[in-house]
């Protein structure tokens, strides 16, 4: 009887040593699983984080919609967070970062995919129309101004928006037309208080003109004139170049041209005058901007001072805003010259140089 008893403890104990072996076995894998998972949620977050920190400006021409970007960032604890950016349509990107942690051991893998919606953080300019200005205007011969949308010839993926005004002016703007002249635009002309005021031609929502010029790639003194503005390629490579001017390559070929993804800041420190060639870009004139003839520009042209072009073969692709700050900055369009609004060419050379950043409200989602 002692025997059985002391059978029946022993047997007691075991299956209480053997709860006890399992629940603590359990804990132990519950607390592991949870720190692998914590793990792996902060490696997912740092290739997001990561993914910012690293972009490259390249990638912002490079990738046309339904393109993707990978990337595979190391944690400091030995996880893996691989990211996958892909292009959408406009300024957009969605970027799913998928992060992994217990790499050294194969059956205890935790894994965490967050998604995060990325914009472009370019500036947001106000073109009311595709040329705005609070001068008095001038035109004179057979000059073009046309605000309904429409992508520079030759580039493809273009897709048009709304149109605008051809000529967005302030109500204290004088504006004389003679000769053969077309302005087009919803509506023609369009008269604002918006055109008057120096917010529009200034300030881009979080950027200025001023941040724009501290950034620009080509800096030029006050009374430049250049002469055969021309893209510059070495082979595969675009060179940038301040003199012979070089500012990108508007004009799409195939094969096409490195330079065709060179969107070039440009900053002017006073008066520019510009005669024949070709680029695209942003161009900051502090003063006026005198165009000869014979050039072709796609993208925005921002002057404080006033804007004259003439000759043949002139044309601006994109927008244009004369903010005319002195009251003798006037706008005068005269020869065989246009002026077309074009959101594609401006989505372009605003967004070339911008980083993107978290799209604001859900930017970021959990993907199961």
């Amino acid at each position: 009887m002692a025997l059985l008893a002391a059978l029946g403890g022993i047997i007691l104990i075991g299956v209480i040593i053997a709860g006890v072996l399992f629940s603590v076995t359990q804990d132990y894998r519950i607390s592991d699983n949870s720190l692998r998972q914590s793990h792996a949620t902060a490696t997912a977050e740092l290739g997001l984080n990561r993914i910012l920190v690293d972009w490259s400006l390249a990638d912002n021409q490079r990738l046309k919609t339904g393109d993707t970007l990978k990337r595979a960032f190391t944690a400091s604890g030995g996880g893996i967070a691989n990211v996958t950016v892909t292009r959408l349509p406009g300024p957009f990107f969605w970027a799913v970062s998928e992060g992994m942690s217990g790499l050294t051991r194969s059956s205890f893998v935790a894994r965490r995919r967050y998604g995060m919606l990325l914009r472009l953080d370019s500036p947001n300019m106000n073109f009311m129309g595709a040329i705005t200005t609070q001068g008095n205007t001038t035109i004179n011969g057979n000059v073009t101004v046309n605000g309904n949308d429409a992508g520079p010839a030759g580039w493809a993926s273009c897709t048009t928006g709304s149109n605008v005004a051809g000529a967005a002016i302030s109500p204290t703007t004088t504006a004389t037309v003679n000769g053969s002249v077309t302005v087009n635009g919803n509506p023609p002309v369009l008269t604002t208080p918006a055109a008057s005021d120096t917010n529009t031609y200034f300030n881009y929502g979080n950027s200025t003109y001023s941040s724009l010029a501290s950034s620009a790639n080509l800096v030029y003194p006050g009374g430049t004139t250049l002469n055969g503005v021309l893209p510059i390629a070495a082979g595969p490579t675009c060179v940038a170049s301040l003199i012979p001017a070089n500012w990108g390559e508007p004009n799409h070929a195939v094969p096409a041209s490195p330079c065709e993804t060179y969107f070039p800041i440009i900053h002017v420190l006073g008066n520019l005058n510009v005669n024949t060639g070709r680029g695209q870009g942003v161009l900051l004139v502090d003063g006026d901007m005198t165009v000869a003839g014979n050039f072709v520009f796609t993208g925005a042209v921002i002057v404080r001072g006033g804007l004259k072009m003439s000759g043949t073969g002139n044309k601006i692709t994109g927008a244009v805003m004369a903010a005319s700050v002195q009251v003798d900055d006037n706008v005068s369009l005269s020869g065989n010259t246009g002026i077309q609004y074009s959101s594609c060419a401006l989505l372009a050379a605003l967004s070339a140089n911008a980083y993107p950043r978290a799209a604001r409200q859900r930017g970021w989602v959990d993907v199961f």
